[in-house]
């Protein structure tokens, strides 16, 4: 459980933060997805976690949204490189 008076809200799981203002997450991930994070930051977990965030951010300066699949914006956008 995170530190400094962190207090869960009902249906909110452990560590999931109540403000966006939150820097510290509390997450269990599977091996897989240790294995993205390690691979997207040649080894390390971290380095990967901010390459996926930048990669992230580059896709949505490009239009991209969440609720979009991302196969189909990649097809169908004139930013997609082939």
């Amino acid at each position: 459980m995170p530190r400094k008076g962190y207090k869960r809200a009902s249906g909110r799981s452990v560590g999931m933060p109540e403000t966006m203002a939150a820097q510290n997450f509390n997450r269990r991930i599977t091996a897989g997805e240790a294995l993205i994070l390690a691979t997207a930051g040649d080894g390390s977990k971290t380095v990967g976690f901010r390459n996926l965030l930048d990669l992230y951010q580059e896709l949505h300066n490009m239009g991209y949204r969440c609720d979009q699949p991302l196969k189909e914006f990649l097809i169908g956008s004139e930013n997609c490189v082939n």
